[in-house]
């Protein structure tokens, strides 16, 4: 039987759903994702890398709802509002349809594991079709730097992010935000929520990554606005590096940074 264990405190609320199984593990750590989220933000600070990524965001959104059209691709439509909250152009935006709408030639997501000297790890996730190439390429870079290919996987925990926005009016009389999307939750198969800002309505719900795609479209469904989903990894245990071992592992990071089709980068630094 599923029930609803709901902690409070002053900045947000945070309701994690248990069955007769064990919690799911991902749900630890979220002053780790604030970090990720500080981390994320310096990566797409850059114009051309940003329209980059969306480009491919929006290609993969062609691919997965099947049609370029976002009248009928719910996915679709949310990249497009999306690139459009990032100051793309209309027109970019729509040159990038006319690209993706008749490829035939499919992206598909991969993960580049890498151990960084002797004590950070990464976990590198990108979109490509040509990953043997991408990922020779790259063999020169990681090397150079002192990097190797390792599986490092075990070394962080993994979950399925959702950010959405409701419409407050949307909200049934005499309930509340929480209350709403803790029984969508609930229907839905989300593992746990966080009500980000009550008054806008943003909330983000948490889940196992194998059901992240399914849900977003379904939340989408139910009047959410989804405003980003994504699968995030958040490393067990961090570590911190000298001023100069940071210098040396700023400058690895843009040059990974530079590899074609790289979408994010998790790893254990403080």
């Amino acid at each position: 039987m599923l029930r609803n264990v709901c902690t409070f405190s002053p900045h947000f609320a945070k309701c994690i759903f248990q069955t007769n199984y064990q919690p799911f593990r991902g749900m630890a750590g979220h002053s780790k994702w604030a970090n990720i989220k500080h981390t994320k933000a310096l990566k797409d600070g850059a114009r051309a890398a940003l329209f980059a990524k969306i480009s491919r965001q929006i290609r993969m959104a062609i691919q997965e709802g099947n049609s370029a059209d976002p009248a009928i691709n719910s996915l679709l439509r949310t990249e497009i509002d999306r690139a459009l909250k990032q100051n793309m152009p209309s027109g970019t935006i729509q040159n990038t349809l006319n690209k993706f709408k008749t490829s035939k030639v499919q992206l598909k997501k991969y993960r580049m594991d890498i151990r960084y000297k002797r004590s950070v790890y990464l976990i590198c996730i990108l979109y490509t079709d040509n990953f043997s190439g991408v990922k020779m390429d790259a063999t020169p870079i990681i090397k150079k730097a002192g990097g190797e290919f390792m599986d490092v996987g075990n070394l962080f925990e993994d979950f399925g992010l959702i950010q959405t926005r409701l419409d407050t009016s949307k909200v049934p009389q005499g309930s509340s935000l929480e209350d709403k999307a803790t029984n969508d939750a609930i229907e839905l198969g989300a593992e746990e929520i966080e009500i980000d800002d009550e008054a806008e309505g943003t909330v983000n719900f948490l889940c196992s990554p194998v059901v992240l795609n399914s849900l977003s479209k379904s939340l989408a469904n139910l009047g959410y606005a989804v405003e980003n989903s994504e699968h995030i990894f958040s490393p067990m245990k961090l570590v911190q590096l000298s001023a100069e071992d940071q210098k040396s592992y700023d400058i690895f990071l843009e040059k990974l940074r530079n590899i074609p089709g790289l979408e994010d980068i998790y790893d254990n630094v403080e």
